[in-house]
């Protein structure tokens, strides 16, 4: 009977002792989460882009006349200051045509002027001075022409810039039309890039734009921007810059490029960009609830990743909301949590 009243006693304390384990096991501890209010997305914000330089000015030239080439004076790579003589083909035609040209407008001049004072007198009908004034100008018009052409001859620079491209070699012959030249201005640049729709409103006036080239950072003002999307639902923005050393920088070269945009009175909100999770692709956030200690997930909308590792809230959260800012993925619905500030 002592036997088994002993077994009995054992058994009885294991129980509670596996009793306690158990209370101990399934005691829940809150989780310690950091919290944070969002910021005022108003103000100045700096958004990065990548961009290409571009010339801001790219002709390309052609004789207006054609002929055999008989000189070329610029080479690809060369620098021409406007009015520069670039190329001639030979004048000899065009100096024959202006010759006779200037003879038929002397003898239409000469008995346009001798019948004009028979009209004049009234000794000539009216009919008549008209077609001699008809033959005079349309010989005034080609005697401009043939100047004009003889002109043509010669190929100068409009501006000053750098010979891009030459597709024109002595003693070849050239037609009328032809591109020859073309001729880039590097003095200023474009830097081409390409911003989402959020954005482009703020465009039209950045609090400042800077373009880092290299180890260079010069200063950029908007030219342009899109006024329609593209293919990949970006619109296009220019920036145009001067260029302080035409040799160290060159269209073509890979920009950066970080404007300070001003947003309006009516901007959303931000927060750390470790405080967005998504679910099916959707984006969310943690609203932490002071009266409980818990946590809700709530859908936002999400806008520019900005500096300094915030995320723009376009909708979805108010500012006196309180945001669960880190290890967000390792949360779940109505959990017990201890906000930390």
């Amino acid at each position: 009977m002592k036997i088994a009243m002993f077994f009995v006693a054992i058994g009885f304390g294991t129980l509670l002792t596996l009793g306690c384990s158990r209370t101990q096991d399934t005691t829940f501890v809150p989780r310690n989460v950091k919290v944070v209010t969002p910021e005022s997305a108003g103000g100045i914000t700096t958004h990065a882009f990548n961009g290409v330089l571009e010339e801001a000015r790219k002709v390309d030239l052609a004789f207006r006349v054609g002929g055999p080439v008989i000189g070329v004076f610029a080479e690809e790579g060369d620098f021409v200051r406007q009015g520069t003589l670039l190329a001639a083909i030979d004048p000899r035609d065009y100096q024959v045509q202006l010759r006779s040209a200037e003879v038929q407008f002397k003898q239409a001049k000469g008995e346009y002027d001798r019948f004009k004072e028979l009209y004049e007198q009234g000794k000539l009908p009216s009919n008549t001075i008209e077609k001699l004034e008809a033959a005079f100008l349309a010989a005034e018009s080609n005697l401009d022409r043939a100047r004009h052409a003889l002109e043509d001859t010669r190929l100068l620079a409009p501006f000053s810039g750098t010979v891009f491209q030459k597709n024109i070699n002595k003693h070849e012959t050239t037609a009328a039309g032809m591109v020859v030249f073309t001729i880039i201005d590097m003095s200023e640049l474009e830097v081409v890039f390409g911003v989402p729709e959020s954005l482009v409103v703020q465009m039209t006036t950045p609090a400042a734009a800077k373009v880092q080239v290299g180890r260079l950072s010069l200063p950029a003002t908007i030219k342009s921007v899109a006024g329609k999307s593209g293919e990949d639902n970006l619109f296009e923005v220019r920036l145009a810059i001067n260029n302080p050393d035409a040799e160290a920088i060159r269209p073509g070269m890979n920009a950066r490029i970080e404007l300070e945009l001003e947003k309006g009175k009516q901007a959303g909100a931000t927060v750390p960009v470790e405080a967005v999770f998504y679910l099916n692709g959707a984006p969310f956030v943690w609203i932490y609830d002071e009266l409980s200690s818990t946590i809700a997930s709530r859908a936002i909308q999400s806008g520019q990743l900005l500096t300094g590792g915030r995320m723009e809230i376009i909708s979805g959260i108010d500012m006196d909301d309180k945001i669960v800012s880190a290890g967000v993925h390792s949360l779940f619905e109505d959990q017990k949590v201890r906000a930390m500030n």
